[in-house]
């Protein structure tokens, strides 16, 4: 067939079967968005943090870090720019602080300190505004700016700065535009002058690290130069060094939303593909036709591809629009629980590979459903007309032989994701895919046995007289049934669970929280510093609270990031009696008794699982850490989970953090109250005891518990996200797959109004049917995603090291199949009602 031939043909299928192609396209449509949009949120993280440091870094190409709180001397800009091969040498001073707007709105920010020689080798000395690094004065990111919820034209106005436990007045000096900074607009970030830094900060002729460009081909020797200063005790790394440190951040959460995404990724494409599927009945019928009236298998072949492709570019280009807009909107976040250790862009970055892989789903899918299926007619030694010698509907039986087959298999793939799940958990997504094949595999067994059930409760029950019909055009299409229920199992089984998952996941994170806080009635800390990060400095705060008639204890804590080799782990340092409850129900291998003792002994700490797995540790082995004072040997008590802190905790008691990290600043103070003191009045005593200026803040445990609980779950919101983005692409996979089934019975209906059937027991007849359905598919997923909870919990433990509560399904599965089956049966009303008043002359073939 010439082109000209194959879009008449088509187009004229659109005219007869519009609703029926608009319908299939929506369900390839869906899964296309739902593909896309999973994979341009996961990757845009990254790539908007990639653009924030190729901001700053500019044509940096190595930089010398400091590997503790209090930094680096600054003298050691000058030798370094005396070293043969350095182009360029700039400084540049790091803290976490927090704006306070006008209005009393608190944003937590990445604060730089810069001079005129990191702007003009990152080349903003040619872009910022000339007040930007005056002396005085604040310059704020756009996006730092919005958050704030400053009005245009602030500058000038005054804001807030806390910074290492103190509260100072700030002059805006300017908010910079992506016109100014590039990239960083896009940033929470805020820049001061080197010098105001340092003096606000305490840290006078010191910085945190300093950025270097060589000249062509000096890279080499100019790092061993710098490693041979080092002695030990500073980091020598690649300028962005930050991007292979946040890779391995996300790492956890990415993998997490990885399994996710790929889950997702797989049930869209059978969301499509049983859309598809319900077309296949009427293609067949129209191939059959051909064949009797001549027409070459080379031929048909082309229309039915021509077509298929037609359907699927068009379907998966609406879809792929859709995708980047939920990518942009719902999923759009810059997760601000890797803040206080990197500085995040918030940008959505678009690639193509999750555009092609989403294209390709959504082009399979309308192959494998539309295309291939139809041309199983057109094998040889089958008859020109075999679909219409079927049984009821022509095109629309599956043999019981076929059935049996597909049982046999969903056998056989249940067995291999248990196999997997027993022997490798790292093979979850394997298992995760052959479980959610088998579910759907499944389907035609238990249709087939919900069919059987209800055929015995017609039989005992000749009142319902409407089960019998329901039953009977249910049998005749079995396809259509098949591809319903299927659509249902599908929906069920991804939210079941990645949704039951991502719950235990978070309760598990809530654990961890509660825990964390509970060792004390009151705590101290910077504000929005929810992990006890930030120092501050102690000045006479310990002692000037304990001396307060309702307090009875005040504990000091430490805390910070550092970079181990590609990680940036979290290091928490605690007092001896505050270790022990933390330590309770995360440890992995090991005594949490016994790693509690040996921290308070000293020399030993606990790491993460992952970080032990990493550097080949054994308990009881030696470990160890690159600190300021040079490689610190510890001991490894146990191995514990990550805390909800992707890239690994290290934990180790405050004595040995002093003297191993150099600093005696502070990042909390935990209180513990006299036996009847009241928790409100000993907080406002506290807060006044600090002093308006402190720049800290006074919270009780529940609060600071709410709090990392929120952060942590901000870190796994994407999982949230793809959940409730699945079970809604479900209801609407669901709504398409019934609304076309129901569309496609209309000649049937109107037999059966020619018989005198009124349009009202038409309904309940398509509601009984639909009922069946939705009941047999969403049943066989509930089952099938209960199971595939466990699998993901595994994984999630083992493989990503977060915490994961125990399995709790409670009512959830029941919950879910009333949620999906009533929310699709009231939005096909529509479909339903229209159909049930089809004229009674389309019995004849006529419109």
């Amino acid at each position: 067939m010439g082109p000209h031939a194959l879009l008449y043909l088509y187009l004229n299928r659109l005219r007869v079967h519009a609703a029926q192609e608009l319908l299939a396209g929506l369900g390839i449509a869906v899964a296309v968005a739902l593909v896309s949009a999973t994979l341009i949120a996961s990757e845009s993280i990254a790539g908007s943090a990639g653009e924030v440091v190729h901001a700053v870094i500019g044509p940096a190409n190595l930089q010398v870090r400091a590997r503790g709180p209090e930094g680096v001397s600054e003298s050691l800009v000058a030798e370094v720019e005396r070293l043969p091969g350095v182009r360029q040498a700039a400084p540049i001073l790091e803290a976490t602080a927090t704006l306070v707007g006008p209005g009393g709105r608190r944003v937590g920010v990445y604060l730089a300190g810069a001079g005129i020689g990191l702007a003009a080798l990152d080349g903003l000395a040619h872009t910022l505004p000339r007040q930007a690094l005056a002396a005085g004065g604040v310059s704020l990111s756009t996006a730092t700016a919005t958050a704030l919820h400053l009005p245009r034209g602030e500058e000038g106005g005054r804001l807030s700065l806390l910074l290492r436990g103190r509260r100072y007045s700030r002059r805006i000096s300017a908010v910079l535009g992506h016109e100014a900074a590039g990239a960083l607009a896009g940033a929470r970030i805020a820049v001061v002058p080197l010098r105001d830094l340092q003096a606000l900060a305490g840290q006078q002729g010191r910085v945190s690290r300093i950025l270097i460009q060589t000249a062509p081909g000096a890279e080499a020797s100019v790092r061993k130069a710098l490693t041979a200063r080092a002695s030990g005790r500073l980091t020598v790394a690649r300028a962005d060094q930050d991007l292979a440190l946040l890779s391995q951040a996300l790492g956890p959460s990415n993998q997490a939303s990885r399994l996710f995404a790929t889950i997702s990724a797989l049930l869209g494409f059978l969301f499509a593909f049983n859309a598809m599927l319900l077309t296949a009945p009427e293609r067949r019928q129209t191939i059959a036709d051909l064949r009797v009236d001549g027409t070459r298998r080379w031929a048909i072949t082309q229309m039915v591809v021509f077509q298929g492709l037609c359907l699927g570019l068009a379907a998966s280009a609406v879809g792929l629009l859709g995708g980047y807009a939920l990518a942009a909107g719902l999923f759009h976040q810059s997760p601000g629980y890797l803040s206080q250790a990197f500085a995040l862009g918030s940008s959505t970055v678009l690639s193509v590979d999750p555009m092609l892989i989403a294209l390709a789903c959504g082009l399979i899918a309308a192959a494998l459903g539309g295309v291939a299926t139809p041309l199983m007619d057109l094998r040889r030694g089958r008859a020109l007309d075999a679909v219409y010698g079927d049984e009821g509907a022509p095109g629309n039986q599956l043999g019981r032989g076929t059935r049996s087959r597909l049982t046999v298999i969903a056998l056989g793939l249940l067995l291999a994701a248990s196999a997997l799940f027993v022997l490798a958990p790292s093979a979850a997504l394997a298992a995760s895919v052959l479980l959610a094949l088998a579910t759907m595999l499944a389907v035609p067994a238990t249709l087939s046995g919900v069919l059987h059930v209800a055929g015995a409760l017609a039989h005992r029950y000749e009142r319902f007289t409407i089960l019998p019909v329901a039953l009977t055009g249910l049998r005749t299409a079995t396809l259509r049934s098949m591809a319903l229920a299927a659509t249902g199992a599908v929906a069920l089984f991804g939210s079941m669970a990645l949704g039951g998952a991502r719950s235990d996941l978070l309760r598990g994170i809530g654990q961890v929280a509660h825990r964390f806080s509970d060792n004390a009635q009151l705590w101290v800390i910077s504000p929005l510093d929810n992990q006890a990060t930030v120092p501050f400095s102690a000045r006479n705060y310990v002692a000037s609270v304990a001396a307060l008639p309702s307090v009875a204890r005040v504990d000091s804590y430490q805390g910070s990031f550092f970079d181990w080799g590609e990680r940036r782990p979290w290091i928490i340092a605690r007092p001896a009696s505050a270790t022990a409850p933390v330590l309770r129900g995360q440890i992995l291998q090991g005594q949490t008794q016994t790693a509690a003792t040996r921290l308070r002994e000293g020399g030993w700490i606990v790491l993460s699982k992952q970080i032990a797995s990493e550097h080949h540790l054994k308990l009881g082995g030696p470990v160890r850490i690159p600190t300021p004072t040079g490689l610190a040997r510890f001991r490894l008590a146990a191995t514990s989970t990550n805390f909800g802190w992707p890239t690994g905790v290290v934990f180790m008691s405050t004595s040995d953090y002093t003297r191993t990290f150099a600093t005696s600043a502070l990042t909390a103070l935990g209180i513990d109250l006299k036996p009847g003191a009241d928790i409100a009045q000993s907080k406002a005593a506290v807060e006044h005891r600090l002093g308006g200026n402190a720049g800290l803040e006074v919270i009780t445990p529940g609060i600071r518990a709410a709090r990392i609980e929120s952060s942590g779950g901000e870190g796994l919101g994407q999982l949230g996200e793809i959940a409730t983005l699945l079970l809604l692409a479900a209801i609407l996979a669901m709504i398409a797959a019934l609304g076309s089934n129901i569309w496609q019975q209309r000649v049937s209906l109107a037999t059966l109004r020619l018989e005198g059937t009124r349009p009202s027991r038409l309904r309940r007849l398509l509601l009984v049917e639909a009922l069946v359905m939705l009941g047999a598919g969403c049943a066989t997923g509930a089952l099938g995603g209960v199971y595939g909870q466990v699998i993901i919990d595994g994984y999630l433990e083992h493989v990503t090291g977060f915490p994961v509560a125990t399995l709790v399904t409670a009512g959830r599965p029941f919950e879910i199949f009333v949620l999906v089956v009533m929310s699709v049966l009231a939005l096909s009303a529509i479909p339903g009602y229209l159909a049930s008043r089809v004229p009674s002359t389309l019995a004849f073939g006529e419109e």
